[in-house]
């Protein structure tokens, strides 16, 4: 009897490993290289020139009417007038609330939906406590080392340059797309893109225009950001995650320092606050599988086996994807505690504490389900929040892989990248694309460049920087994706 019940085990355990197995053996999706293509001839440091000269425009979010601000934003107009005398007088254009651009390119075929190529010309400040620490001056444009360096070179006027520089030497070809292709800058991405990007959308909307697909910035070709994968992997934004503050009030009284009560309002905040720490959104893994499937083929067996078999490893593989900041905000909606305020004497009682909570929302949560947690979690009455409706918006919805317009920006991508895999990837800091989120099914994010974990870092930070070498690579992507896109698809 107890040799027929251990055949059994062993039955069932051969047969268990037999399917995790053939699970393992058809999970990952082998490489599949791209037909090559002659890619344009670029000289890079004549882009370097271009980009450089708009670095040297302050064009810094306007968050109120600034004189100087405003002056640096119509140099910029000014300067790319000048470097791109074709586009400008080949392409309508127009202007919405001073500053966002659009430009259009008309197609010879007007019955095909059009494209829309994005990026912003706005940039984040330099800290003026940091400007002894940058190599070079952060407005200065210095082309030094290899690099164009200063504030907007990954962030994101290298893109601008880019797709300028790509629709300046078609047109010098004498080349007009097939479908009507916009270049849409907005003015005001950094401080939630309402006047610019989001104008520039309304317009679409008001006109009936419903783009074939729409690029903004996001993803990109990263070397080793991805735990595990050793290879480069270009990651295409097929959503991004929605934001959401909540403004967190408690209140107990002010009253001396001398005699407190047994919980202060910074007491009971910070508890709170605590709280939502410990207790995060839950975690889902499917908005990283597809892209881990893409890259499955690059990493140990091991690896392969319990994505293969997340049934029986879900738990592991969430916790692994828990240790890495980058994955564990791919995973779930994220809680980040960013101002608190609190007093002014330090033998008073503050009658109030407040704090501002900052919720990324990944696709499937929503901002009522995010309330609803911090309700059941912080489960305190003298705890308020409210919803701050300037920094509130879902999460996008998720664009499709399997149509056209994806599967030739993969190409495009595979042709100008060294046949790189490319993969699927949740972006998740905000871009202008969420504006277009009710007009366009196909809605991606991807900036054409390589980049290191370094280069993440300097994203808004000390010594932002691009290769000039960088710049050639993408003024070739944008030519070859105009080209191919500007068919019909």
């Amino acid at each position: 009897m107890i040799l027929n019940i251990l055949l059994v085990i062993v039955v069932v355990l051969l047969f268990l490993a037999a399917f995790m197995l053939i699970r393992t053996l058809t999970f990952a999706k082998p490489f599949v290289a791209a037909e090559p293509v002659e890619l344009a001839e670029v000289e890079p440091s004549v882009v370097a020139e271009h980009l450089a000269s708009i670095i040297k425009c302050e064009t810094v979010s306007l968050v109120e009417d600034n004189p100087a601000g405003r002056r640096a934003f119509y140099e910029l107009q000014l300067r790319l007038h000048e470097i791109y005398p074709r586009l400008h007088a080949t392409l309508e254009q127009q202007i919405f609330n001073d500053f966002a651009l659009l430009y259009t390119w008309k197609g010879k075929n007007p019955e095909l939906p059009p494209a829309i190529l994005m990026a912003h010309l706005d940039v984040v400040p330099a800290a003026p406590d940091s400007l002894d620490q940058w190599e070079y001056p952060p407005f200065s444009g210095a082309i030094a080392d290899g690099f164009v360096w200063g504030r907007g070179t990954l962030d994101i006027k290298s893109q601008v340059i880019g797709l300028m520089e790509s629709v300046e030497a078609l047109l010098k070809q004498d080349y007009q797309p097939e479908r009507t292709i916009y270049l849409a800058f907005g003015h005001d991405e950094e401080i939630g893109g309402h006047k610019g990007g989001g104008r520039i959308a309304e317009w679409f909307a008001e006109h009936e225009i419903r783009p074939g697909v729409v690029l903004d910035e996001g993803g990109q070709v990263a070397d080793g950001m991805l735990p595990g994968v050793a290879v480069p992997v270009a990651l295409v934004g097929c959503a991004e995650k929605g934001s959401l503050v909540l403004q967190l009030t408690a209140e107990t009284g002010s009253g001396h320092s001398a005699f407190p009560p047994k919980q202060t309002s910074i007491g009971v905040l910070s508890q709170a606050i605590a709280f939502l720490e410990h207790e995060q959104m839950p975690a889902h893994v499917d908005m990283i599988l597809p892209l881990l499937k893409r890259v499955a083929a690059a990493m140990p067996f091991t690896q392969q086996l319990a994505l293969a078999n997340a049934w029986l490893f879900g738990g592991m593989i969430k916790k692994r994807l828990e240790a890495n900041p980058t994955t564990n905000a791919i995973i779930r909606s994220t809680t980040a505690p960013t101002i608190i305020h609190a007093g002014d004497r330090p033998n008073v009682l503050p009658g109030m504490a407040s704090a501002a909570i900052n919720f990324r929302l990944r696709p499937g949560d929503t901002i009522a389900s995010v309330c609803d947690h911090v309700r059941k979690v912080v489960d305190d009455p003298r705890v308020k929040f409210e919803v701050r409706e300037d920094w509130a918006w879902e999460a996008s919805p998720v664009s499709e892989t399997n149509v056209t317009s994806y599967q030739i920006l993969g190409r495009t991508i595979q042709q100008v990248f060294d046949n790189v895999p490319v993969a699927p990837f949740l972006v998740l800091g905000a871009t202008d694309a969420r504006h277009y989120r009710d007009l366009c099914d196909q809605v991606y994010r991807f900036t054409p460049a390589v980049m290191f974990p370094e280069d993440i870092r300097r994203v808004h930070g000390l010594n932002e920087r691009v290769s000039v070498a960088a710049l050639g690579k993408m003024v070739q992507f944008y030519i070859q994706l105009i080209k191919c896109w500007g068919e019909d698809f």
